[in-house]
């Protein structure tokens, strides 16, 4: 049995064309994106994305506030990747303990595993984890469930997760069917790459 830590955003919830399309309409502000454009996109956080568009330093954590909030009223709009959620129902059924560690608020996260009925399945939600690094959450998370860093490994689609990660000493499971790509997370050598969420079942047999 091991601690399963998961992202959210990008890892279980398909969010990136609701990234992609909040920022449109609040930074480029009328001036639809081209799907090159949003490719263009993928691999960059909320705030890269923001800047990348045009939008002045001063007004990202303005962006940043208004974006979850405004993600707290579309979160039912956000599906969840296809798979993800037999490949949850399975480690729960196999004994392991799912958590999640995410930027995005506890509120979104609770709503959105609500609606798909997995909220039962995670004993811990820990959200807003951008505030101060997923590095400090990860610990934090580990640190109030008791676990060591062996016990535990950490699965997100971010660069940031994997470096992340192996700064807090926990194995990191990076998926390739969120914001960044394939090669950008093996260049930063992550425990193990998943291209489809059953993979990751594969995997942890395998760790």
């Amino acid at each position: 049995m091991a601690a399963i830590i998961f992202d959210f955003d990008g890892t279980i919830a398909d969010s990136f064309d609701y990234v992609a399309s909040f920022l449109e309409r609040h930074v480029r502000r009328g001036h639809p994106l081209t799907e090159e454009e949003k490719q263009k996109l993928r691999g960059m956080t909320m705030q890269q994305m923001a800047t990348h568009l045009g939008s002045p330093w001063w007004y990202l954590p303005v962006l940043f506030v208004v974006g979850r909030r405004a993600m707290g009223k579309a979160i039912y709009n956000v599906p969840i990747f296809d798979g993800m959620g037999k490949v949850v129902e399975q480690l729960h059924a196999e004994g392991h303990e799912l958590m999640i560690v995410s930027s995005n608020n506890n509120r979104n996260i609770k709503k959105s595993l609500k609606q798909h009925h997995l909220y039962k399945y995670f004993t811990d939600v820990y959200g807003n984890a951008g505030f101060f690094g997923k590095k400090r959450a990860i610990r934090r998370v580990l640190w109030r469930n008791s676990l060591k860093t062996k016990e535990a490994v950490y699965i997100g689609d971010e660069v940031r997760d994997v470096v992340a990660s192996k700064a807090a000493d926990v194995r990191v499971i990076a998926v390739c069917w969120g914001f960044d790509q394939k090669d950008i997370l093996q260049s930063h050598n992550p425990t193990a790459i998943a291209d489809k969420p059953q993979d990751i079942i594969r995997i942890l047999e395998e760790l």
